[in-house]
């Protein structure tokens, strides 16, 4: 089960955007993700002349951004008494939904 989903706030912690705060906006494979006006390229097309496209980048290269705390943490697993999983921020103690 992955710790990040579509549409959750993230910081970019490696690489040419490190620093930049966006959501994800779609997985793609199980180990790259696009964001949102990250890692964006221009491509030259047969008969549109230059489309900008944006290009997978790795998981690990992100961490979950808490827009509450204005700061980036790990995200953990937590098993309830009833057998329900839910996502907790390991710095704040913050379970996210």
């Amino acid at each position: 089960m992955r710790k990040l989903r579509a549409w959750d706030p993230v910081q970019v912690i490696a690489g040419k955007y490190k620093g930049k705060v966006s959501t994800i906006e779609s997985f793609v494979g199980s180990d790259y993700a696009i964001v949102k006006g990250i890692n964006e390229v221009k491509r030259a097309t047969k008969g549109k002349w230059f489309v900008k496209k944006t290009l997978p980048i790795h998981i690990s290269n992100v961490m979950y951004y808490s827009e509450e705390k204005k700061q980036a943490t790990k995200i953990k697993l937590v098993i309830d008494k009833k057998w329900a999983k839910t996502r907790e921020a390991k710095k704040f103690k913050l379970i996210i939904k």
